[in-house]
């Protein structure tokens, strides 16, 4: 009997055997095999420069050492959770006599490396922010004209994630700027995630249609859509972007490049308990970046255990990498389907439904798994993935009725 969601508890050892992914073109790096996991400070805490008057959303040393240590002592890095991502606003206003980025003196009073080296120390990766313009989208230095330099400098401080942002720039200088940027990064020999907002810019402030075959050959992650706020608004508009752009997105997606829907917003006391099942669900689902933006000190022990649910994570990390297919149930209802290991011999892939009712009621619905991609003649073993329980066994002329809560379910 093969298993419809069957996981291991731990994602990494997971083995490939035969990836079909032959239409996605790698960049060289060898980096983002599965997609990256772990926070980001820009969704939350934002531009966070001004902790004199606002020092709860103060971006500074003190709130990255601390993540570090919530990562570390509190099972998120058991989970897979390993980027402590610095986005942008983390510099002085000009660039030092050496032409360096320098950080803010009084945030950072001890500098980046050793932010890195006491977050290497806890087995844990260092990301950062620039922008290919002049100036970065909040008007710190960026690295136009400065590629080489400001890559060696992340480089020496032990930067392991770049995440750049593509503000102020025109098209035909974004569509080489991203290019000779991660030429600059691979030659520092530096092992370095590369995070693109080409396509976002290309499509929606130069209204042109992204060359996708070209991002993926360069970046290993790439926003291609607004950024996330913090309220269920923003990410119902998301999850229906990549709904309406799967045909187009999921072709290039997989192992070393992935399509980036932004940050995870658990966490920030904006969703319920029911809209954070579904993001964290749709996110896994669609083998998307899992980066956490949100006071760490403030998540809630439901938010925790879905955080560190490894059957959900194991979806989302697995060595394949296919972005789960979208169907229409009914005007509420999106069935989101999933192929991934374990295999039955080789031959048959395990799935994974999930169900999200953004009706404002419970839904009822009535499926035929088989019509979904199994093939498995010997049958299908149900699990649900939340309680971790075993629900039944189904074979291919089997159909499943399913109440679906308003805001998601999953098996």
């Amino acid at each position: 009997m093969s298993v419809l969601t069957k996981y291991l508890r731990r994602p990494s050892t997971l083995c490939v055997r035969r990836a079909r992914i032959a239409t996605v073109k790698l960049l060289d790096n060898g980096l983002a095999r599965t997609p990256p996991m772990g926070w980001m400070s820009w969704g939350y805490y934002m531009c966070g420069d001004n902790c004199l008057d606002n020092p709860q959303k103060c971006l500074d040393e003190e709130l990255i050492l601390s993540v570090a240590d919530s990562f570390y002592n509190d099972g998120y890095q058991e989970a897979g959770y390993e980027y402590i991502v610095i986005d942008d606003c983390w510099s002085e206003r000009e660039r030092g006599s050496d032409g360096r980025l320098v950080p803010d003196k009084n945030r950072f009073p001890n500098g980046m490396k050793y932010i890195a080296d006491y977050i290497h120390s806890k087995g844990l990766k260092f990301g950062m922010y620039t922008n290919v313009a002049n100036i970065t989208c909040m008007h710190f230095p960026g690295s136009r004209n400065h590629f080489g330099i400001d890559a060696m400098t992340f480089a020496e401080w032990g930067v392991d994630y770049i995440k750049v942002d593509g503000c102020f720039v025109g098209e035909s200088f974004l569509n080489t700027a991203y290019i000779k940027l991660g030429h600059y990064l691979n030659k520092t020999e530096r092992p370095i995630v590369y995070s693109c907002s080409w396509p976002y810019y290309i499509e929606y402030i130069h209204r042109k249609t992204p060359d996708y075959s070209k991002v993926a050959a360069h970046c290993n992650l790439w926003r291609n859509y607004h950024d996330v706020s913090t309220s269920w608004a923003s990410v119902r508009i998301i999850m229906e972007h990549y709904k309406q752009e799967y045909s187009t997105l999921s072709k290039y997606h997989g192992p070393g490049g992935w399509n980036d829907p932004d940050m995870l917003i658990i966490g920030t006391d904006v969703l319920t308990e029911g809209q954070s099942r579904v993001q964290m669900s749709v996110y896994a689902m669609l083998s998307a970046p899992l980066l956490l933006s949100c006071d760490m000190t403030k998540i809630s022990d439901y938010e925790k255990s879905l955080l560190q649910n490894m059957n959900l994570i194991a979806i989302g990390q697995d060595p394949l990498g296919i972005m789960a297919q979208p169907y229409e149930l009914s005007y509420f209802i999106t069935l989101w389907v999933k192929r991934h290991l374990p295999m039955k011999g080789d031959k048959y892939h395990s799935f994974s439904f999930a169900l999200v009712n953004v009706y404002q009621s419970n839904f009822t619905v009535s499926f035929a798994p088989s019509n979904y991609g199994l093939e498995s003649e010997g049958g299908y073993s149900v699990m649900d993935v939340f309680t971790g329980k075993y629900l039944r066994n189904i074979t291919l002329e089997d159909t499943m009725t399913v109440l679906v809560p308003f805001e998601g379910w999953f098996y």
